[in-house]
Parts: C-alpha cells; structure tokens; sequence
C-alpha cells in the first residue's frame, strides 16, 4: 500500500485529535551543568593526580574485569573523604539526585524526608589507549558520571573516550526498514554517545548498559562516578 490519499481522520487524530502518541518503556538519563565547575575542577584535578600518585594507599583494591589498558581507578569510597572539593562535589551530586528520585517517583516531602540515600562513589585517570568495555552497574538504583577533565579532542577518532549508552529493550534490532531506521531519537534503537563537557554531571538508571571507547587524547581523562542505593529510614531501624 503507498500513501493514502486525502485528509485521513486518522492522521488528524495522531496531530492533535483523540489519537496519542505513548512514549512506554522510556529510559530517563539527566544531564546537569554543576555551578561553578570551572573552580570546582581546577581543584579536583591536582588533588586527584596526587591521589593517584600514591598509588596502592588510593587505588581499588579489586581489578575491574572490564577495564583496559592505562586506567587508575580508586577506592570506592571517594564521596567520604575530607578535602573540601570531593565534599562539595558529593553534595551537588546529592542535590541533583535526591530532587531527581523525587520528582520521577512522585515523592511527597514527607517521603522523601524518610528516604536514606546510601553510595559508592570513585574517580577514573584514564591515559592514551585505557578504556571499559560494556558493563552494567548491579545493587544500584542510580548511577553517575561527572565530567572533571574530558581529555583532548582527537579530530580523525571523534569517538575517543566517549560513553556509549545501549538501548535495553532485547528484542530491538529484531527487524529494521523504512519503518524504524530514522526514528525520533526518543525512540530509536541506535546507541548513544556521550562526549563529555567539563562539570556535566550524567545520571543515569543502573541497568543501563554502557561503555567507555577507548580514550587517545594526549592529556588526562578524568571523570568522578558513582552508584547510589535508597531504603526508608524504618527498613534501616
């Protein structure tokens, strides 16, 4: 059948009428400028080239199976220590979640007053060839990455050190054509990618499955993540 001829009431209905669009399924990602991350960041950048100067007093304990090549990664317990800019950057990363999970879920003040937010939290140096290979993060609601350092812009590889985000809906690519192969990008099947700016702060849903490209800039890419878990204060009692 080739296109229909006329005004079709069913054409009126999707543009305005009875008819709608639902958007099931949706995956919702947040993209946050922190304030003032230009300040924020100058100091974040040293003090964590000194952390990682320390070697093993910072570094995780475990190996990640998933990453690859020139990555230090730290302890897992990042958002408690004392200097003053992690301090600062674990409460904006607090803000911005704790009115996320309030508003998605529909959460009263009184709800959210009884919620306990709980979280590993960790930065990343990656170097020239380091990266993670897909992976999801479990025992999590919420996950996170806040941009610190992107690293360099490689003009032949614009993919270097990008998030590439998969679509979780298993049976997606199950058929393409004409039909789906050029949808809006709310309901596209294609991956994503995320190239970083300096102080975005991305929130994201743990299950999402994701990976970092590998990263071939010249300089440093450093980024702060984390994982957050919720219970209400009587299940902790």
């Amino acid at each position: 059948m080739s296109a229909p001829g006329g005004a079709d009431p069913r054409e009126r209905a999707l543009a305005g009428g009875d008819g709608e669009i639902l958007s099931w399924f949706a995956t919702p990602i947040v993209s946050v400028p922190i304030p003032d991350a230009e300040t924020l960041n100058r100091a974040l950048v040293p003090l964590f080239l000194d952390k990682e100067r320390a070697g093993d007093q910072h570094r995780h304990e475990m190996h990640i199976p998933t990453q690859r090549g020139p990555v230090f990664e730290s302890r897992f317990d990042l958002f408690e220590w004392p200097d003053a800019p992690i301090q600062r950057l674990a409460d904006e990363v607090h803000s911005v979640l704790f009115h996320l999970v309030g508003r998605l879920n529909g959460y009263s003040e009184a709800d959210m007053a009884g919620l306990v937010f709980y979280y590993d939290s960790w930065f990343h140096i990656t170097r020239a060839g380091g990266y993670q290979s897909i992976h999801y993060h479990p025992r999590a609601s919420w996950s996170g990455i806040y941009a610190v350092q992107p690293g360099d812009a490689v003009e032949e590889r614009p993919e270097s050190g990008q998030v590439k985000f998969y679509d979780p809906r298993g049976a997606v690519f199950m058929h393409m054509d004409p039909g789906n192969e050029r949808l809006d990008p709310r309901y596209t099947a294609t991956p994503v990618y995320l190239q970083h700016r300096p102080g975005q702060l991305v929130i994201f849903p743990s299950w999402l499955m994701h990976e970092v490209l590998p990263y071939l800039g010249r300089s440093e890419r450093i980024v702060v993540a984390f994982n957050a878990w919720i219970t209400r204060k009587e299940a902790d009692s």
